[in-house]
Formats: structure tokens, C-alpha cells, sequence
């Protein structure tokens, strides 16, 4: 097995299966699968750990050839598993307790998201008898041996592997026939000519957020904000109390970066407006930019969604069609996008959106927009936010990839597969001094 995939099985979440059955001691008529040393796998947790994987990945459970396979590799993992914690213990490596702990929170955290929230959660302990205090004791081993699994193989295997560039071009030249080329590419302006609601809706949308804002500024509130989140959100994020995770400017639209960025850790602002809707921002925490990271924040949001109407779109639509006979009987397409367009990121800078490479354009404007020569307008191509009308201003064809463009992803497959050979070595040297019994 891999080095990489072992270490995603056992950096995996326990939480996969929280909630499917205690780890249990082996009884009197228990079948057992393989000893490890004194270890014991019983067959009984080979075969749900293999439902699980299944079920993870879509596994027809009446594909029994599959499935045996599966269930081959599973207790192969499990095996692979007790033979490094053997050496662990050699070796006396321990986790601090405090490591413990936070990864079993953080584990249940992402099993709340997986299952739609604090709610949800709850809901799953009830139905399983059980409490998250009495959760997070049943499963402190497991998530201990997979720490400890971790820290061995990072110890004994990711510290000890590096790459040098003399490797990396050696692979590049080796393998320059199979490395897929730069693919071609457009250089594009854009007008966006938003979906507009009506004023009536936007109106009360806003007051939706205002009074929201209102409640969650008051002291001493009963229900917190991933509570009203929950309840009132229109976006897909209040399942999970309107949690965005961490991003970084540029992956946000911009009026929602401009607020989300200003706001200090746990300050919520006032509704901020963009073509979605009305947004209530709280910011969590504030990563300041540092050499190898971007400034980043953690954030959620609750929004109140306005949703344009048959009519809305078709004024956009009439406005797409004069915007583009403008410009095609020769108005200056930067001077249009500042006027018009409703993408704040780029109206200020010609609607410019840089190169696009062509395989990631939708099917219907590839097409369309790859027919064009440099300088000519396009029809409006209705999106999720309205219509948008581009502009051509260069063309790149397929190219093969020099070695400074590749070099850090191509240091990334060496060390993979460096890491894979290194591990495989030293897992079979190990295994020499465990007794391994296979039952099955």
C-alpha cells in the first residue's frame, strides 16, 4: 500500500464512524481476523469498516467482487496499522494529551458540518443513546493511535525524504512526452449587466437583515448567530451556522471582501449588499499575511437572498443587447465596463479578466468565444448573475510547459513518489520484527 493513502486512512476522521459502534474487546464466539504481537482484529471490524468505505465511495454492496477486494484492503490497513504502532511504542513515541484533545474537537466539529449543524448533531446522539462527553471518551483511543501513527511514519519517513532540483529536472526531462501541455488560452474583457430585483424586494430584504442585525447586537440575545443563521439563512452555509471556513481576498465578491476584511475577530457588521442579497457578516479570526500565506479570515455570514423575476432578467437582457451594439459601433469598452458592469473587481481596470484558459470556459461560450478574432465583441451569454459581454483582446495557443511554470508541482509528484518508495522500505523493514498471523 501506498505511503500517502496509508497516512490518509489513518489521519481519516474517526468521526466517519462516530455513531456506528464502540471499538470492542474480542468475545468467546467473535471470529477474529488477523493477530498483530498481541493485538487482536476481529473480522466483525473488517467488515463494517469496509461497509463504510463502501458506502464513502459509492460501492455497489451487491458488487461482491469489489467488495471482497475492499474488505482485503481494509484489514491490510489495519494490520499495516498495528504493525507501525509496534514500532511506535519502540521507539517511545508519545501524544501529549492536549493533542488529543484537539483533534477529537476538531474532528466533531467536522462531523456537526457533515451532518447539518449543532441540531443535527444532537439529534444523532439521541438516537444512538449517547452524549458528546461520553462520544469523545469512546473514541480518545482511536484518535491517540492515529496521532501517534502520524507523528511515527512524519518521523520516520516524511523528515528523512527530500527532493533537489537536479531530481525535478531530471524527472521533467524524462518525462516531457507524458506532461500535458499548456492548454490554450483567451485573453478577456467583460461587461457583466446584472440581474437587478425590483426595488420592493430589495426593500425588504434589507429590512430582513436590519432587524437581524438588530437582534444579534442585542446583549445577552437567546439565540446565538449560527442559531439565526440557521433559521434564516437563504444560502447553503446556514446548515453549518453560516460557517465559510478561512478564505483569502479574491475569493469572495468584492463587497463582501471589502467588509469581511475590515471587521475585527467576532465584530459583526451592519448588512452589506451585493448581487446575492443582503449579507451579516461576523468575522472569527484575522490570519495576517505572512512569507508563505496570505492574509486570510475565518468568517460566516447569515444572507437574505433577493431573487430577480422573468422581468428583471429580460431588462437585463434588452440592456446586455444595447451595451454590445454600443460597442460594436466602436465605444471604448473601458469606458462601458466602468458605467455598466457590476462585477466591482474588474470594472475599474477595462473589465480586464487576464487569460482564461479555454478548457475551463462553459461548453456554449467556448464555442462561441474561440470562433471570435482579437478585438471583436461577443453576444451576452446569460449567467447565474446576469448577462455578460466579452471582449477578445489576445489569444495564447496550446504550448508545452517550460520547467520554471511546472517546477513546484513537479517537486510535489517527486517527493510523492520518493515518500512512497521511502515508506514502503522501511515498513517492510519493520514488519520483520512483528508477528503478523493472517486467519482469513
Amino acid at each position: 500500500m501506498k505511503s500517502r493513502a496509508l497516512i490518509a486512512v489513518f489521519a481519516a476522521s474517526a468521526a466517519v464512524a462516530l455513531l456506528a459502534g464502540a471499538p470492542r474487546e474480542p468475545g468467546a464466539a467473535e471470529r477474529i481476523a488477523a493477530i498483530v504481537n498481541k493485538s487482536v482484529i476481529l473480522s466483525s471490524d473488517v467488515d463494517e469498516q469496509a461497509r463504510q468505505s463502501g458506502s464513502r465511495y459509492g460501492v455497489d454492496p451487491g458488487d461482491s467482487a469489489t467488495m471482497v477486494k475492499l474488505r482485503r484492503e481494509v484489514l491490510n490497513q489495519l494490520v499495516e496499522k498495528q504493525v507501525i504502532l509496534v514500532e511506535a511504542t519502540r521507539l517511545g513515541v508519545t501524544v501529549p494529551p492536549k493533542d488529543v484533545s484537539d483533534a477529537i474537537d476538531e474532528e466533531v466539529e467536522q462531523l456537526k458540518e457533515r451532518l447539518g449543524g449543532e441540531d443535527a448533531f444532537k439529534q444523532a446522539l439521541a438516537q444512538e443513546k449517547t452524549t458528546e462527553v461520553a462520544l469523545r471518551k469512546k473514541y480518545e483511543p482511536d484518535v491517540r493511535e492515529q496521532l501517534i501513527v502520524m507523528r511515527t511514519v512524519g518521523r520516520e519517513v516524511q523528515n528523512k525524504v527530500t527532493v533537489t532540483d537536479a531530481e525535478v529536472r531530471a524527472y521533467y526531462q524524462a518525462n516531457r512526452d507524458s506532461i500535458a501541455k499548456r492548454p490554450e488560452s483567451l485573453k478577456l474583457a467583460h461587461i457583466l449587466i446584472p440581474f437587478e430585483p425590483d426595488s420592493n424586494q430589495v426593500r425588504r430584504a434589507r429590512m430582513r437583515a436590519d432587524s437581524l442585525r438588530t437582534v444579534l447586537g442585542k446583549p445577552g440575545r437567546a439565540e446565538s448567530f449560527p442559531d439565526l443563521a440557521a433559521k434564516f439563512s437563504d444560502d447553503p452555509s446556514g446548515r453549518r451556522g453560516g460557517d465559510l471556513g478561512t478564505f483569502s481576498r479574491g475569493e469572495m465578491v468584492a463587497e463582501f471582501e471589502a467588509v469581511a476584511f475590515g471587521l475585527k475577530p467576532m465584530e459583526i457588521s451592519a448588512p452589506v449588499r451585493t448581487r446575492f442579497g443582503y449579507h451579516v457578516i461576523q468575522v472569527l479570526e484575522h490570519f495576517p499575511r505572512t512569507d508563505s500565506t496570505e492574509e486570510r479570515v475565518h468568517a460566516r455570514h447569515i444572507m437574505i437572498a433577493t431573487h430577480p423575476s422573468p422581468a428583471d432578467e429580460e431588462r437585463a437582457r434588452v440592456r446586455a443587447v444595447a451595451v454590445r451594439d454600443s460597442l460594436v459601433r466602436g465605444a471604448d469598452f473601458a469606458t462601458m465596463a466602468k458605467k455598466y458592469s457590476a462585477e466591482s473587481a474588474t470594472r475599474d481596470s477595462a473589465g480586464y479578466l487576464g487569460e482564461v484558459p479555454v478548457p475551463s470556459l462553459p461548453p456554449n461560450m467556448r464555442e462561441v468565444l474561440t470562433s471570435l478574432h482579437e478585438g471583436e465583441i461577443s453576444t451576452p451569454f446569460k449567467r447565474d448573475a446576469g448577462y455578460h459581454v466579452f471582449k477578445v483582446l489576445g489569444r495564447t495557443p496550446e504550448t508545452e510547459y517550460k520547467f520554471e511554470d511546472i517546477k513546484v508541482d513537479l517537486k510535489k509528484v517527486v517527493l510523492n513518489r520518493k515518500l512512497e518508495e521511502a515508506y514502503r522500505r522501511w515498513y517492510d523493514r519493520i514488519k520483520k520484527g512483528v508477528n503478523v498471523e493472517l486467519k482469513e
